[in-house]
């Protein structure tokens, strides 16, 4: 199983040389990344992608209350730390 920076290194690096898949990912980011990665993610987590320009770059600071490595990887696989389901489900 995928570690959530290899899957993130995955979509940027695709994203990057495929132009078809850098449409998809813009116009539908979550199921274009549920397709790409074989995951399905909750209803109620929503995924914005954000194309830095010349003229405009983005930022993205982490959430306050900011989850550990162990809990990023252990929600990128579906679980909770505790080995309890998060509702990310691989397909």
């Amino acid at each position: 199983m995928k570690t959530l920076d290899e899957m993130r290194a995955h979509i940027l690096e695709k994203a990057t040389a495929d132009e078809s898949f850098r449409g998809k990912l813009i116009a539908d980011p979550k199921t274009t990344i549920e397709e790409e990665l074989g995951v399905t993610i909750p209803d109620g987590i929503t995924v914005q992608v954000h194309e830095n320009t010349a003229q405009q770059v983005h930022l993205v600071l982490p959430g306050i209350g900011k989850l550990s490595e162990k809990e990023l990887n252990a929600a990128a696989a579906g679980s909770n730390c505790d080995g309890s389901n998060t509702g990310l489900t691989y397909n």
